[in-house]
């Protein structure tokens, strides 16, 4: 019981955030600038403080960043794989919107969940950030070049990279963790007191996106992707977890990653690179609901 009520207060802020939207308390075109705000604000200070203090040594790291990259690379082959199986009912922007579905991750709804469930758990979070934003942004902007309108040169795709504010943030971040210095209280503080706002915005912008009329638009894209994140991606990241021996905080760490929904930035990049945007809003409404339903499993059989 105790494991279900946890995951409550992420459901509450939600809930709160769709109301305060769906009521006009916060009219709807103002969440942009409170996601803006969350994005290249909150979710930075809070990267840069947890990095910059976490403990990176390559026998802490080395394995848990290991099973993320290769999860993602095993996720990439099958949506791959999916796309060339499928080349007569899935078309080009379709198939890059699944894919983003299939691939990029919230990390306001994973830090929310990790500082709820695990000790040390946005510091663990960070590492998983600083390991998979840059892989995931790299992949997921190739493919959309390769499979849209939009020609993307290895220049944009690293032009597109450095003006991302979590890759900022985690450069930062792994800046002063390589340095060995330690942050001046007042800058720590700061950081801090910054940083506990991101959670919490983060899911209320989350809950603010959220369609009801969306959930009862259901197609068997939306299907498998809403699908793919909680239970298949969590468990394929569990099982090369387990083969590399993880600790169990570590395999949920990761299940957090892998079982969030899709990040909201994913339909801007539809949006700018051909893809289906519509679709992807679909896919990332239900993951929303979806992925806190399966965290409490999760929870009872990792932790």
């Amino acid at each position: 019981m105790s494991l279900a009520l946890s995951v409550l207060p992420l459901l509450l802020i939600i809930a709160i955030g769709y109301g305060l939207a769906k009521s006009a308390i916060i009219p709807r075109g103002s969440w942009a600038a409170i996601e803006t705000l969350s994005f290249r604000g909150l979710i930075p200070a809070t990267l840069v403080l947890a990095i910059g203090q976490s403990d990176l040594s390559l026998d802490r790291v080395g394995g848990f960043g290991l099973a993320l990259v290769v999860t993602i690379v095993i996720l990439t082959g099958f949506a791959l794989a999916l796309r060339l199986l499928a080349q007569k009912t899935l078309n080009n922007p379709s198939f890059t919107s699944l894919f983003q579905g299939i691939i990029r991750w919230n990390a306001f709804v994973a830090l929310a969940a990790a500082e709820q469930f695990l000790d040390d758990g946005v510091a663990v979070l960070a590492v998983a950030i600083a390991v998979l934003i840059p892989v995931i942004n790299v992949i997921c902007i190739v493919v959309l070049a390769a499979y849209g309108p939009s020609k993307a040169s290895v220049g944009k795709v690293l032009r597109t990279l450095s003006r991302n504010p979590l890759v900022q943030a985690c450069i930062v971040g792994l800046l002063i963790n390589m340095s060995g210095l330690t942050l001046p209280e007042p800058v720590s503080d700061t950081l801090e007191m910054i940083g506990r706002g991101a959670l919490g915005v983060g899911l209320l912008a989350v809950g603010a996106g959220i369609s009801l009329r969306r959930l009862a638009r259901v197609d068997w894209r939306v299907c498998l992707g809403a699908f793919m994140r909680p239970f298949v991606a969590s468990s394929l990241f569990v099982g090369v977890g387990m083969l590399l021996g993880l600790p169990s905080a570590q395999l949920f760490a990761g299940v957090l990653v892998f079982a969030a929904p899709a990040a909201a930035n994913g339909y801007i990049v539809a949006k700018q690179m051909g893809g289906d945007a519509e679709l992807y809003v679909d896919i990332m409404t239900w993951q929303v609901v979806l992925s806190l339903l399966v965290l409490p499993f999760w929870a009872y059989i990792l932790l």
